[in-house]
């Protein structure tokens, strides 16, 4: 978010004419705010290398297609987002009629379908390969992850977590990477850091000892308990 003065300034109405226009050229823009095309244009650039903007051509009427400018995804995250706020909610009044264990076992249970729907992206794979598709995977999803080799296996590293105004109140939403990626790979990791417990990071020990689920070919090894 920016700070609240952002929408008093030029480029901050602009965003704002885009959220209620979607799209806007940059010559309504300026009979919108009564500066010149020009200037709004300068804007629209600074708008564009921050991210909040983005451009297409777009024909309107009879006319010669035009660039008309509309809010990128990040631009849309300027405008307030209760989504989590309404998940604590929502997870408060789980925990109230089933307690922890209910919010694990359900978090459990979206990991593994989720390790099922993907299963395909890990098949077949030794387990470096494996590692590398679970770091691409949460990538994907909007997460930083790191790893390196170590002498026992590997060290992954993430250091955000899209949930992280949750779990500090509700960890069992963990559960879900974890139990994701004790689908995927051949070893259960230990997590030696935790975001959720204040940590600036989660880290995990991935170690692989060769055994009959190593062995498995053609198939994700299945392999569950509490972390």
């Amino acid at each position: 978010m920016r700070e609240p003065s952002f929408f008093q300034t030029t480029r901050g109405r602009i965003v704002e004419s885009l959220k209620r226009h979607h799209t806007r050229t940059a010559a309504a823009l300026a009979d919108e705010h009564g500066v010149t095309a020009n200037a709004i244009r300068q804007h629209l650039a600074r708008l564009q290398r921050d991210g909040l903007v983005s451009e297409r051509a777009e024909r309107i009427g009879r006319t010669k297609p035009t660039l008309v400018y509309f809010l990128t995804s990040e631009g849309e995250r300027l405008f307030p987002q209760r989504y989590p706020l309404l998940l604590n909610v929502l997870l408060d009044e789980l925990h109230r009629e089933g307690g922890a264990n209910k919010l694990q076992e359900l978090f459990a249970n979206i990991g593994r379908r989720s390790a099922r729907r993907h299963a395909a992206r890990f098949d077949g794979k030794d387990f470096p390969d494996r590692v590398a598709e679970l770091a691409r995977f949460l990538r994907e999803r909007g997460v930083v992850v790191e790893y390196e080799k170590t002498p026992t296996g590997f060290a992954f590293r993430e250091f955000n977590c899209p949930f992280r105004d949750t779990v500090a109140s509700h960890p069992e939403i963990c559960t879900m990477v974890h139990t994701l990626m004790g689908e995927v790979l051949p070893e259960q990791p230990r997590q030696v850091k935790s975001i959720s417990h204040g940590d600036d990071r989660c880290e995990f020990e991935f170690s692989f000892n060769p055994g009959p689920a190593a062995q498995k070919s053609g198939q994700v090894a299945v392999l569950t308990g509490e972390r």
